[in-house]
């Protein structure tokens, strides 16, 4: 210790002012480290501004109840959302798609619902496998009718499994023609999807979709609920941490008891 607190001493007669430096340094790094922040949250705050026009110019009613954009400066990529008690909080949508019990894709998005998002990940999917899988099981919100027809077109061998949108059931005989036209009219990749699971046997097979819940719920109880990370990048990083150790040990339940 007598050596250590010599060594400090000679430190600080050779160069009195290190200490102050290494001071203002941190300091320096963190006002241009904030610097950053506030300009990236400006960008972002633009994006979401021209993100509400365009979604007022077809809704504009809702979004004119809505309250103007904001965005965090500690965390300019994170967006509000309102949770399952109704409160809103800083969080991420994270799009989890599962085979045979195993993460095979995961990843974050600042989107608040899931529409359109199944066609993006299956292509991710198809990167990483290389090859498209047979079936596709979305949820009703995650799939549009859009997805189904493009996915139709690229993957005709591939089978996807979502619950049709509820309709109303009384409409107005105009409005009743309207549908019965569109329906005519949609795509051949549409009419075999509202075919499909039209049976009970895609229903029965759409029930599967619950395993995926299993690895949510694994993956929540070792803490997988609540990011301790900013930036999309880290989440993402965190991410792929609890997918990798979820396969692992689901991985290790399988041998166990096929051992």
């Amino acid at each position: 210790m007598a050596e250590r607190v010599a060594a400090l001493k000679s430190d600080l007669e050779r160069d009195a002012g290190a200490e102050e430096r290494k001071r203002q340094a941190r300091s320096l790094r963190a006002a241009e480290e904030r610097a950053r922040r506030i300009a990236r949250a400006r960008q972002r705050l633009g994006e979401r501004e021209q993100e509400k026009l365009a979604r007022a110019r077809r809704h504009a009613k809702e979004e004119a109840a809505k309250s103007a954009p904001s965005v965090s400066t500690s965390d300019p990529e994170v967006r509000q959302m309102r949770m399952a008690d109704g409160a809103t909080h800083p969080a991420w949508n994270v799009q989890v798609a599962t085979a045979m019990g195993f993460v095979v894709l995961i990843e974050p998005t600042d989107r608040r619902n899931d529409s359109g998002l199944a066609a993006g990940l299956l292509e991710q999917v198809e990167q990483r496998g290389g090859e498209v899988p047979k079936r596709l099981l979305a949820d009703a919100t995650a799939m549009t009718l859009d997805d189904i027809a493009r996915l139709g077109e690229r993957c005709p061998d591939l089978q996807v499994y979502s619950p049709p949108p509820r309709q109303r059931d009384t409409i107005t005989p105009g409005a009743e023609r309207n549908r019965r036209w569109q329906l005519k009219h949609e795509p051949q990749a549409v009419k075999d999807w509202r075919s499909r699971m039209a049976s009970e046997e895609a229903k029965a097979t759409y029930r599967r979709r619950k395993l995926t819940e299993h690895a949510h719920a694994k993956m929540k109880n070792r803490g997988f609920g609540r990011m301790l990370v900013h930036g999309i990048a880290k989440v993402r990083a965190v991410c792929l941490l609890h997918a990798i150790a979820h396969n692992l040990l689901h991985a290790h339940g399988l041998r166990s008891v096929a051992a």
